[in-house]
C-alpha cells in the first residue's frame, strides 16, 4: 500500500464537530513523541479553517505533555475575536482527553502601512555550495557519535543543508548559534499560501532550541543529555514558498535554571526576512 507524500501527512487534518478537528500524529521525534512541528502546523491549520481568507501574523503556543504516535490527535478551537481586519484563535491539542498543547494564533489582512526590515541575512555560501546533511553525516560517520548518524543519516520530512555542520557536531562550539538553509519541495504542488505558512511552521521546528545547547552538551539527541521544547513562537513577515531555499539562522542569547533560549530569523535567498521565531527548551544531563 504506498504512502501518502510528506506534505499530505503533515496537513492531515479533518472535521469532526464544530470547531473540532483531528489530525494523524505522524513519525516520531528522537524522544519517541509526536514532533513538535506537526503540533505547530497541524494546530495552525485548524485554527485557518474558521477563519475565512486571513492569513496569520503570529502564534504562541506551549507544548504540556508528550504525545503519542499511535493516537489521533483531537484540536478543539475556542473563537475569540473575528474583525474586519483580525481574527484570533485558541487551539487546543489533546489525546485521551487530556491537553498535550495549546496555541494562541493571531490571523490579520495585510493592509498598507511602513516598511522596514533591520536584519541582514548573514554571508554564508547559497544552498548549491552547502552538503545536505545526510551526505556530511554519512561522510564522518567514523567521527561522529552513534546518535548523531542515526538521526541524520536518513531522510528527513524537510532537506537540511548545515552551514559548517563540523563546528557543532565534531567540537563543542562557544557560541550558541547555527545557521542552516531548508525547504520542502513536495511544497511546490501547495497553491493555498496559508497552507505554506502551515508548512513553514512545521519546518520552524527543526533544530531550533538546540542551539541553547551546543555550548554545553553534543551532541543534544544523545542518550546522555534530554532536550525538549517547552513552547514556540513564530512571527510571519512576508510571504514565501516553502519548496524555495530558506535560511534559518539561529542563536540562543540565555541559558540557565535548566532552561535555554533560542531565536531564530528565517531569509529566503534574497534576504528578505520571512518569519521570526524563539522557542525554550528544557536541558538536563541524564545521570546513570
Amino acid at each position: 500500500m504506498p504512502t501518502r507524500d510528506p506534505i499530505s501527512d503533515i496537513l492531515d487534518v479533518t472535521q469532526a464537530g464544530p470547531d473540532r478537528f483531528t489530525g494523524s500524529a505522524g513519525a516520531r521525534n528522537h524522544l519517541g513523541s509526536v514532533f513538535g512541528g506537526r503540533l505547530l502546523a497541524q494546530a495552525l491549520l485548524s485554527g485557518m479553517k474558521t477563519v475565512e481568507a486571513l492569513p496569520a501574523s503570529s502564534f504562541h503556543a506551549y507544548f504540556l505533555a508528550a504525545g503519542r504516535t499511535d493516537r489521533l490527535i483531537d484540536y478543539q478551537v475556542v473563537r475569540l475575536r473575528d474583525s474586519r481586519r483580525f481574527a484570533n484563535r485558541q487551539i487546543t491539542a489533546c489525546q485521551d482527553g487530556q491537553a498535550i498543547f495549546t496555541m494562541m494564533a493571531e490571523f490579520h489582512a495585510p493592509e498598507e502601512g511602513f516598511v522596514h526590515q533591520n536584519a541582514p541575512m548573514p554571508a554564508v555560501p547559497p544552498p548549491e555550495l552547502v552538503a545536505p546533511i545526510q551526505h556530511f553525516v554519512r561522510e564522518r560517520v567514523a567521527e561522529l557519535e552513534q546518535a548523531v548518524t542515526h538521526n541524520f543519516a536518513a531522510a528527513l520530512a524537510i532537506e537540511m543543508r548545515p552551514i559548517a555542520p563540523e563546528k557543532y557536531f565534531l567540537a563543542r562550539p562557544t557560541e550558541a548559534a547555527r545557521s542552516f538553509w531548508f525547504r520542502q519541495s513536495d511544497a511546490a504542488a501547495v497553491e493555498d499560501s496559508r497552507l505554506q505558512q502551515c508548512l513553514l511552521a512545521f519546518a520552524s521546528d527543526y533544530w531550533l532550541a538546540g542551539a541553547a545547547a551546543i555550548p554545553h552538551f553534543l551532541p543534544t539527541n544523545s542518550g546522555e543529555f534530554l532536550i525538549t521544547s517547552m513552547d514556540h513562537a513564530m512571527w510571519f513577515h512576508r510571504p514565501a514558498r516553502c519548496e524555495d531555499w530558506m535560511l534559518h539562522d539561529t542563536s540562543s542569547p540565555s541559558a540557565g535554571n535548566g532552561l535555554g533560549l533560542t531565536t531564530g530569523r528565517i531569509f529566503d535567498r534574497d534576504g528578505r526576512l520571512i518569519a521570526s521565531t524563539a522557542q525554550e527548551c528544557l536541558m538536563r544531563r541524564i545521570r546513570a
